[in-house]
């Protein structure tokens, strides 16, 4: 099963997952199109497919209300130890501390054990991309991040923030997923 959901893939997910379990059947289409403002059929089709192709729903052909949510199988028989390495703020930086722990994290979690550490969040720039303060977070070392991607920006060789990054002309802008939240620049 694919993990790599657009934005928009996941919060339909979200929406549908939510909708289903407060009302107790799936979201037609066009309620998602109403939740979502998306006025072609086409696009809310498209975005159901690809969660399809991608393991995360099924649906019945031609039947109404018939989306289902595949429930992610976790194979804890199959986990792997990757080291907590501390805090990491969603808000100010704050210093990086490595602490010396371990998480069993199943293996369908991790693309690269071997590159892949545990931090837990602090604090809540990063809500709007559903990452609360006290989540811990799997973290996979990527010298070349693409705009968009949520990093680990280490700031000063000393102070971490976990931020979306973005490439602009002459700068870095670390963008928290907060709206009450300003970005950090570095040059």
């Amino acid at each position: 099963m694919g993990n790599n959901l657009t934005k928009r893939q996941r919060q339909i997910l979200d929406f549908i997952t939510e909708f289903t379990r407060k009302h107790k059947y799936a979201p037609s289409y066009r309620e998602i199109g109403d939740h979502f403002k998306l006025n072609s059929p086409a696009t809310i089709y498209d975005h159901i497919k690809n969660l399809q192709n991608k393991g995360f729903l099924k649906t019945s052909y031609n039947e109404a209300r018939s989306i289902e949510i595949v429930p992610l199988e976790i194979n804890w028989s199959q986990a792997v130890e990757l080291p907590l390495a501390g805090l990491i703020t969603a808000g100010e930086p704050i210093e990086a501390i490595e602490e010396k722990e371990t998480i069993g994290i199943p293996v369908n979690f991790v693309n690269d054990p071997a590159n892949s550490y545990i931090l837990k969040v602090k604090g809540e720039s990063m809500i709007e991309e559903g990452i609360l303060d006290g989540d811990y977070v799997i973290i996979e070392r990527n010298p070349s991040p693409q705009n968009g991607d949520v990093v680990v920006a280490l700031l000063d060789n000393a102070y971490a923030t976990l931020k979306k990054f973005y490439r602009e002309q002459k700068r870095i802008r670390l963008q928290p997923a907060n709206a009450k939240m300003k970005p950090i620049y570095v040059a």
